[in-house]
C-alpha cells in the first residue's frame, strides 16, 4: 500500500484543468443519451430500467465502464507522467583540501606568490586526479568558504576563481579552527577512511601549532591521513627536519612534532603525486548519493489494463451498446 501511494504522488498531469474539463466532456458527449439526440453511441441503461433494481449491484457494475472510459479519455487529453528517481551511491577517495587564503599567502593568480601557486596545485589535482574526490575548504581567522564534494566543474565557480569574495574575508590565519572544522565535516558525513591536505605557509604561532598537532593526532585515531603543502623548498624542509628547527612565524614550529603530517613543498612534483598516491590506498568511502529524476508518459501503462477492465465489466454487467435513434 505505500509504494501504491508513492506512486500515486509521484504522477504529475501537465494541464490538470484539462483533466477536469474532458472528464465532464466526455461524460456528457458520449454516455449521456440527449433528448433531441437523433443518433449516438451511448450506454443502453435503459435496457436495464425494468429489469435490474436500483439496489442491485449489478447496476453499480454498469457504471463502472462509464467512470473508466471517462478517466482515460480525460487522462490521454492532460498528458499523465509518472517521476521516478534514481539514486546512486558515488562511492571514491574523500579528500578536503584546506587552503590558506590569509594575507601572508599573497593573494592572486601569479605562480610567484603562495596563493597562485596553491590555486596551480588545485587545478592540476582537480583535473588529473578524477579518481579522488576533493572537497575544498578555503578559510582565514574564523571566516570559511566550503565546497563539499560537489561535481569538480562546479568547484570553483563561486569559490577559488572569486578573488573579490576571497580577498574580502583574507585577514589573519587560523589553521586550528580550519583543521576542526575540516575534521567535524569528515567524522560526520564520511563513513571510513578519509584524508585532509593542508595549503599553507605556514605563518602562525607555536602556540596555534600545538593546536593543529593535537587536531592531527586526533583525525589519526578516526582514520583520516593528513598531509601538508607548504612554499617551502625541499631541501629547506628536510634540512629543517633533520635538525629538529622550525617553520613559520619566527621558526616556532617545530616540524619534528608532526610525525604522522606528512609535509611536501608546492614544487616538489613527485612528493605531491606520492601523497595522491598513499591517499589511493585507503579504503573507499561513499562520497554522496546522487538523484537523478525520470519522467515517463503514463498512457501505454494504463491504457491496457483499463481496456481489460472496461470489457469485464461488460461482460459482469450484461451491458449492451446500441445506436440512439
Amino acid at each position: 500500500m505505500e509504494g501504491l501511494t508513492e506512486f500515486i504522488k509521484a504522477c504529475t498531469f501537465s494541464t490538470p484543468v484539462y483533466f477536469w474539463i474532458a472528464a465532464a466532456a466526455m461524460l456528457v458527449l458520449i454516455f449521456v443519451p440527449w433528448i433531441r439526440r437523433k443518433k449516438g453511441l451511448a450506454l443502453d441503461l435503459r435496457y436495464w430500467k425494468d429489469r435490474v433494481s436500483l439496489k442491485s449491484k449489478r447496476y453499480w457494475i454498469m457504471t463502472v465502464p462509464v467512470v473508466i472510459i471517462t478517466i482515460l479519455m480525460a487522462g490521454v487529453l492532460s498528458g499523465p507522467q509518472v517521476t521516478t528517481k534514481t539514486v546512486t551511491n558515488v562511492y571514491g577517495y574523500p579528500v578536503m583540501l584546506v587552503v590558506d587564503i590569509s594575507g601572508s599567502m599573497g593573494l592572486g593568480y601569479s605562480a610567484d606568490t603562495p596563493f597562485g601557486h596553491s590555486y596551480e596545485i588545485f587545478t592540476d589535482l582537480i583535473s588529473l586526479r578524477g579518481d579522488i574526490n576533493f572537497g575544498l575548504l578555503m578559510f582565514s581567522t574564523d571566516k570559511y568558504i566550503a565546497r563539499y564534494f560537489i561535481n569538480k566543474d562546479e568547484l570553483f565557480a563561486d569559490s577559488l576563481d572569486n578573488l573579490q569574495e576571497i580577498v574580502q574575508i583574507s585577514t589573519g590565519t587560523g589553521i586550528s579552527s580550519a583543521m576542526q572544522v575540516a575534521h567535524a565535516f569528515m567524522t560526520k558525513y564520511i563513513d571510513g577512511e578519509g584524508a585532509i591536505i593542508l595549503i599553507s605557509d605556514m605563518d602562525t604561532s607555536a602556540a596555534e601549532w600545538s593546536k593543529i598537532i593535537s587536531e592531527i593526532n586526533k583525525m589519526k585515531l578516526e582514520g583520516i591521513r593528513s598531509y601538508m603543502i607548504t612554499p617551502f623548498d625541499a631541501e629547506t624542509i628536510a634540512k629543517i627536519a633533520a635538525s629538529g628547527g622550525g617553520l613559520g612565524r619566527g621558526g616556532g614550529i617545530d616540524i619534528s612534532q608532526a610525525s604522522e603530517l606528512w609535509i611536501a613543498s608546492m614544487n616538489d612534483r613527485a612528493a605531491i603525486n606520492a601523497i595522491c598516491q598513499d591517499i589511493m590506498t585507503m579504503q573507499m568511502s561513499l562520497i554522496r548519493e546522487d538523484t537523478e529524476k525520470l519522467q515517463e508518459s503514463l498512457i501505454p501503462y494504463f491504457i491496457i489494463p483499463a481496456l481489460g477492465l472496461l470489457g469485464l465489466c461488460l461482460v459482469l454487467g450484461e451491458t449492451g451498446f446500441r445506436k440512439i435513434p
